[in-house]
């Protein structure tokens, strides 16, 4: 094993040559930086060793300001399940654009919509929107402490729900020491984030991930937890889905205490399967937050459930409704990108035999490999959503991932990126437009990038 100065070295010399390949996308991100925190509207979008500035998008492929063409597997971070520039979704954007972007009101495209959500899902009876998935996630909370009358909720350490004071803890940022982090069997609320109201993380309690422990965390804490929210494939911790069995002892237990089982389908909604995580896993939560594919690729969210569990929405309810409300709830330039996205979903449920076997593809592949060749790495992930992690396994949570072999994961995503793959740093997704060729180039970059690694004494 070389050094830590020579990999930071080695390191630096791919860093150079992604300097060297994109100097536009550098200009420009570094012009952002003088108007812009952090040159980027998103924290998420910051990358070593610097972003990428996309100039189009097109089918399975992305292009940077410097004319660089990539292999998509980020897809607008799952978004884009038809690929990118779908000519459905941009005939159903030019037919809205011509009567209006904006109403604030009602119209006549928000049934048909919403009733996409209804007949597809099968926990959904009911469904309103909101305009991103941390607004979805908010209001489930909401509903959930409304109908219980009790403040506690408690979430899964690894899990993102978007960026608001209740769940912006323990999902896994660096820093905290694994003092701060507690037990693997009872997890602390560590805050992920400055300026957290004090009020709202401490009311938050964070169980372990595919860990038994959750379901005595959650009895100890019965009598004030209005609601359990979990993502059914942890995506940002790396891919990591949930056992089945897990999620069947969650879902009898929150019915035992009354609390309220919340998934969070951002991700997984209209990815795994045409009903999302619920009709994969076949486990019906009491609701749901949606949020990415179902907008059409632009910014949306919304919150489904039971007509029950979405009682306290409606307005005239007893003892009343809870507080939703947005200016751009519905919009119908989102309703009608949606709209065409999930009909094709519907239409065409064969997708995702197709894109969930490029899926099991790839892991079966890299896992091969792996064994074969003797690298500490596995790859995860349910369906069409995949990740490589420099570990040998298992990888039930975010602390086995934690383990992984230092220097590896930024030397490979470095090269990910050097060889022509566009993807996240932690989660990857197939698209109705990849081919078998494209999954061959995925799995060839990852072993190249392995390889190389090894060659020069990293891994």
């Amino acid at each position: 094993m070389i050094v830590k100065d020579n990999i930071t070295e080695l390191l630096d010399v791919y860093r150079d040559e992604i300097r060297a390949k994109s100097p536009n996308s550098l200009a420009i991100w570094q012009q952002n930086r003088t108007v812009m925190p952090a040159g980027v509207g998103s924290l998420f979008r910051l990358a070593d060793p610097f972003p990428m500035v996309v100039k189009k998008a097109k089918g399975v492929r992305v292009w940077d300001a410097d004319d660089n063409e990539y292999l998509d597997f980020m897809l607008g971070f799952s978004v884009m399940i038809l690929g990118n520039t779908p000519q459905v979704v941009q005939e159903a954007i030019r037919e809205a654009l011509s009567h209006g972007t904006h109403y604030g009101q009602c119209h006549e495209h928000e049934y048909e919509f919403a009733k996409l959500f209804c007949d597809m899902v099968p926990g959904v009876e009911k469904v309103t929107f909101c305009n991103s998935g941390t607004e979805a996630t908010m209001y489930t909370l909401r509903l959930a402490r409304a109908a219980t009358g009790r403040p506690l909720i408690a979430k899964f350490e690894g899990g993102y729900h978007g960026t608001h004071d209740l769940l912006s803890v323990s999902f896994g940022r660096p820093g905290p020491t694994a003092d701060q982090c507690g037990a693997i069997e009872d997890p602390a609320t560590v805050p992920e984030s400055p300026g957290l109201a004090e009020g709202a993380w401490r009311n938050t309690i964070v169980l372990p991930f595919n860990h038994p422990a959750a379901f005595d965390k959650i009895r100890r804490h019965a009598d004030q937890l209005a609601g359990v929210i979990i993502e059914p494939v942890q995506g940002a911790a790396g891919a990591i889905p949930a056992d089945r069995e897990f999620l069947l002892e969650l879902r009898r237990i929150t019915r035992e205490t009354g609390a309220f089982l919340i998934f969070d389908e951002v991700i997984t909604g209209f990815r795994l399967a045409p009903g999302g995580a619920q009709e994969y896993y076949d486990i019906i939560p009491d609701v749901s937050a949606f949020g990415k594919i179902a907008g059409g690729g632009l910014p949306f969210g919304a919150v489904g459930g039971t007509a029950e569990a979405m009682r306290l929405m409606e307005f005239d309810s007893e003892p009343g409704s809870i507080l939703m409300a947005g200016t751009f709830n519905g919009s119908p330039i989102v309703t009608a990108a949606g709209t065409a996205v999930l009909q094709r979903l519907r239409k065409e449920p064969q997708l995702y035999a197709r894109m969930n076997a490029m899926g099991d593809r790839f892991r079966n592949e890299i896992n091969k490999f792996a064994q074969e060749e003797d690298y500490p790495a596995m790859a995860t992930g349910a369906g069409s959503i995949f990740w490589m992690h420099a570990l040998r396994g298992p990888i039930n949570n975010i602390r086995d991932v934690r383990q992984a072999v230092r220097f590896v994961s930024p030397g490979l995503r470095l090269l990910y990126r050097k060889n022509g793959l566009h993807i996240p740093p932690n989660h990857g997704f197939m698209c109705a437009e990849h081919a078998n060729e494209d999954i061959t180039q995925l799995i060839e970059i990852h072993k190249a990038a392995m390889e190389e690694l090894r060659a020069q004494g990293v891994w």
